[in-house]
């Protein structure tokens, strides 16, 4: 019976939970569309592509930014995108640790390109900045909770646990985002930086596939932003 209960609880837990395979056609294709409008009003993928030369250019100034040559530097990086940079809602990475062609995917969006992640988080930025408030600022009201960080080093990714928590308001209804999910973030060698002028190796890991789950229906998640706060929360 003990059993029972334990796959019982299993299955609901996969039931409740959502990816970008099992989350239903409306979601994504809600998603896609709100994407595509706000980068064709917002920008374009060439001012995209500048930012993203810009923050490489910058970074690879320091020879130790090139990337991180160890499973546990990687997992650092990424604990600090969540601790430091907040970055569920600004959207600021460590660039260097993820590969040109990175695939990233979430449960209602999925796309490739390094590029492509740095134009959508430049475009959406001052819509998040609106919904938070003129007396507020994004890391004043939002937060991007580290709950639990590991690394699988015999499969080759860094898994997370976090909590996306977030008040807009700036709409009359003052929604509340609160969402809990979990992303893996598959990594493998690059050797691209190898300088044969001295001699050095410089192999470093890059991110590949980034891919995310929410612990809670796709739709749901996305009728928090058309509810008041409360009214849908992440263990409800």
């Amino acid at each position: 019976q003990e059993s029972l209960r334990e796959d019982d609880l299993g299955q609901q837990t996969k039931a409740s939970s959502s990816s970008y395979d099992t989350s239903d056609s409306s979601s994504k294709g809600i998603v896609s569309s709100l994407t595509g409008i706000v980068n064709f009003v917002m920008g374009s993928n060439e001012r995209g592509s500048d930012t993203e030369d810009t923050l490489l250019n910058n970074s690879l100034d320091d020879r130790e930014n090139l990337g991180c040559t160890t499973p546990q530097q990687l997992m650092d990086k990424i604990r600090d995108d969540y601790v430091e940079n907040n970055y569920l809602w600004t959207g600021n990475i460590f660039l260097p640790a993820f590969d040109p062609n990175c695939q990233f995917t979430d449960p209602t969006l999925s796309f490739v390109g390094r590029d492509k992640f740095v134009s959508n988080v430049q475009n959406l930025q001052p819509i998040v900045d609106f919904f938070v408030g003129e007396n507020n600022t994004v890391n004043d009201v939002c937060k991007s909770d580290l709950l639990n960080i590991e690394i699988n080093e015999q499969e080759r990714y860094v898994e997370s646990r976090w909590n996306m928590v977030g008040q807009l308001d700036a709409l009359p209804w003052k929604p509340k985002i609160d969402v809990i999910g979990r992303t893996k973030f598959w990594y493998r060698d690059d050797n691209s930086n190898a300088d044969a002028s001295d001699g050095k190796n410089i192999s470093a890991l890059r991110v590949y596939f980034y891919d995310e789950q929410w612990e809670m229906p796709a739709y749901r998640a996305l009728l928090q932003l058309v509810t008041p706060a409360g009214t849908i929360t992440s263990d409800s």
